[in-house]
């Protein structure tokens, strides 16, 4: 492990535009949070598949050094006041992976998809409180980017090339955003977004409120409302980013903080709680990946059955990680290791498409921030004279009704964005995050235990082998682990479907006591990027 002095910090973020904008801010003597905001502001132009200024959401953690103390700050979607439970019209469909089905999806798809955008709320109220560089700085390189152009990566390439025709028919105006010529964008090419950029000079000059209220506010809910969707004037000017408390446990001598419901963080914690009474440093690969596989699918059936958004869903979250709760999963996880079953998935969801920013500057400071779009470009609707691709907020709640999880009027949806910070002893240790959909917190404890069990480096930890289940069997491995692995799970009594990759690309960074000396990592499934001075 190579923990090398700082003089300013590092920057670990999925495209190169993110991880420089985000280190151009700490040599002009910003802080980690003026990192993760410019970062996270010039990501949302420049990795439009994953996540946007409009996208529906995000949540971000941030290490005080000073205070030694971490403080949560959740941008999570909010349905329209008019959104109900029974919005959606549900047809069974034995043939579905869920057995039911939406039709034309337009739950997930379309103006009906969109809740409010958080993005521009959450990233505002960061700068504002925990920033310190004037919000004009710290959005420029994003500024930059959507004016003068930028050249999308591999998977944005991708996924802007498998829309395209449909775009055309369905979504003309983002056809016109993206592609060149009614063509996607080939490797090197430059794309711009010049109402983008208009907007962002915007919420440069007014913050929050130029988003929220006003002509932009206006525009964008006009034209979802012409298109048929239930988004109000009101509804924007409402909404509220808010200043949190993490959830924290208590693991091998660590801290491990996460952001709260309706984030994915809490199901981490809790497969970390049931792992922990085992010697994972000692097990071989094929060991671990039995006993994840099996706290895997206690905690995701916990998860899909009864989590849903705090203020609407009576939920424990004491009890949910108390000893008393976490012996009762522990029986069910040792009859479970002793024989497999095929475990059952409650809700199908197949969308996973977001971005990952760790920040840590030269004094000690740490940001984890995971903002996204949800599924692929979203909704994708994009509203004319703004730039701004909406997500979909609404596309992120169980559409059936009478569930913890289900759509209601100013509701917040269950996600899995799940970004963790570490401390020992108050002091900074790690900061790391993955996109991915339900992959997340998953590979989140798998992260968690190759920092903190196996003691390994950030790369490394990013490099390692992934393992995936969202509650049944087969259980998804990555083939890299190699051929002696899969057949010692499956003589376990696993079910293996081999994967070429699980989740990603995920950031990571290694911080030592005082702050000063840092190790980054960025996934080897992406094009990611480490900026480190």
């Amino acid at each position: 492990m190579n923990l090398k002095k700082k003089e300013y910090g590092t920057v670990v973020g999925p495209h190169p535009r993110t991880a420089k904008a985000g280190f151009d801010m700490l040599i002009a003597g910003g802080n980690a949070v003026d990192a993760a905001v410019a970062a996270a502001f010039a990501e949302g132009v420049v990795e439009p598949s994953h996540n946007g200024i409009a996208g529906y959401g995000g949540c971000m953690l941030i290490y005080r050094k000073k205070t030694q103390d971490v403080i949560a700050i959740d941008y999570n979607s909010a349905a329209p006041a008019a959104a109900s439970e029974d919005m959606f019209t549900i047809e069974d469909a034995p043939d579905a992976p869920a057995g039911y089905r939406v039709p034309g999806r337009v739950n997930v798809h379309g103006p009906l998809s969109i809740g409010v955008p958080g993005v521009v709320a959450g990233l505002c109220l960061a700068s504002k409180e925990y920033g310190s560089l004037p919000l004009s700085d710290v959005l420029h390189p994003a500024i930059n980017s959507a004016r003068y152009g930028y050249a999308p990566n591999g998977a944005n390439r991708g996924g802007i090339a498998g829309n395209a025709e449909r775009w055309k028919r369905e979504f003309p105006e983002t056809a016109r955003v993206f592609l060149k010529n009614g063509q996607p964008p080939k490797k090197g090419e430059v794309l711009t977004n010049p109402d983008l950029a208009q907007t962002l000079e915007a919420v440069a000059e007014g913050g929050h409120a130029a988003f929220y209220e006003g002509g932009i506010a206006k525009t964008i809910a006009n034209h979802i409302q012409e298109l048929g969707g239930c988004l109000t004037v009101d509804d924007l000017k409402n909404y509220r980013a808010f200043i949190t408390q993490p959830y924290e446990i208590q693991y091998r001598g660590y801290s491990v903080y996460t952001s709260p419901l309706g984030a994915g963080g809490l199901t981490t914690l809790q497969m970390l709680r049931l792992v922990e009474e085992f010697d994972l440093a000692d097990m071989s690969l094929t060991e671990r990946f039995h006993l994840f596989a099996e706290a895997m699918k206690i905690c995701w059936v916990e998860r899909l059955r009864r989590f849903g958004d705090p203020a609407f869903v009576d939920i424990d979250i004491d009890e949910e990680l108390s000893d008393s709760f976490t012996a009762t999963l522990s029986e069910k996880l040792k009859a479970g290791l002793e024989s497999p079953q095929p475990g059952e998935v409650v809700y199908h969801e197949p969308m996973s498409c977001t971005s990952h920013i760790s920040t840590a500057d030269a004094e000690g400071n740490m940001v984890s921030l995971t903002q996204t779009h949800g599924g692929g470009f979203g909704s994708m609707v994009t509203v004319p004279g703004t730039g701004l691709l909406f997500g979909h907020g609404v596309g992120r709640f169980d559409p059936r009704p009478g569930l913890a999880n289900s759509v209601g009027p100013r509701k917040r949806p269950l996600h899995n964005m799940g970004p963790c910070l570490a401390t020992r002893d108050g002091l900074p240790f790690a900061t790391y995050g993955i996109p991915g959909g339900r992959t997340i917190p998953n590979n989140q404890l798998n992260f968690s235990v190759s920092l903190m069990d196996l003691q390994v480096s950030a790369q490394a930890a990013l490099d390692a082998p992934r393992f995936h289940s969202d509650g049944a069997e087969p259980i998804q491995v990555e083939s890299r682990v190699g051929e002696e692995t899969l057949e010692g799970l499956r003589e376990l009594g696993h079910e293996i479907a081999p994967s070429g990759g699980i989740g990603g690309p995920g950031h990571a960074i290694r911080v030592s006591d005082d702050g000063t000396c840092h190790d980054g990592g960025t996934d080897p499934r992406g094009e990611g990027k480490v900026i480190s001075r």
